[in-house]
């Protein structure tokens, strides 16, 4: 099974955290935020994550890299779907339509 999870967003409720930093990765309770919604993924079945990036190049680097861990330790495949553009509201799920359907639709 396969989730889109959104964390292409500015981060503005989270300044001055969000302002280096890409939101998704902010801790809460010693913990990115990404860490719980990617372990309830796991004991739901998903077994492949595709993450809906922004157009900031910055954040696609570190978000590759915490996704290499997220990979290893919980063994669910997990692409980037980056916008090369501000797309609107619903421009990150039409970005990321190829990678979520998998011709059985």
């Amino acid at each position: 099974m396969k989730a889109l999870i959104l964390v292409g967003g500015f981060g503005t409720r989270l300044r001055p955290l969000t302002l280096s930093f890409p939101k998704p990765l902010v801790d809460f309770a010693n913990k990115p935020i990404y860490d719980p919604t990617s372990e309830a993924l796991k004991a739901i079945g998903v077994d492949e994550v595709v993450l809906a990036i922004n157009y900031e190049p910055e954040q696609l680097l570190v978000m590759s890299k915490f996704s290499k861990d997220v990979e290893t330790n919980l063994g669910i495949k997990i692409t980037c779907s980056q916008e090369t553009e501000p797309l609107g509201t619903a421009g990150p799920l039409a970005l990321a339509r190829d990678k979520l359907v998998d011709g059985s639709v």
